[in-house]
């Protein structure tokens, strides 16, 4: 389950699971685990291709449902779609 902990962690290593390994220390790793980082990676890709308009509605009913099935509350579904945006944003430029 992704958590707004466990996003801002994402966050502060910019997306960098290798970094975060290599970094991290004791309650950062024990909260999350890499199948979390996986599944943040995927939602955030999911996301990125419903915000460029390149997905079918069948996948953005998936996305939809995926995020919903895999954060913890609103103010996390919150800020992972505020995250994607920022990423869209950060590529265009």
């Amino acid at each position: 389950m992704i958590t707004l902990e466990k996003l801002r962690t994402y966050e502060a290593y910019n997306g960098d699971m290798d970094g975060w390994v290599r970094s991290s220390m004791g309650k950062e790793k024990s909260f999350m685990s890499d199948a979390d980082w996986y599944l943040i990676d995927a939602l955030l890709m999911g996301l990125a291709t419903v915000g460029a308009d390149l997905a079918s509605p069948s996948f953005v009913h998936e996305v939809e449902t995926r995020v919903r099935a895999s954060t913890a509350d609103d103010a996390t579904r919150a800020e992972l779609r505020a995250l994607a945006a920022r990423q869209r944003r950060n590529t265009a430029a």
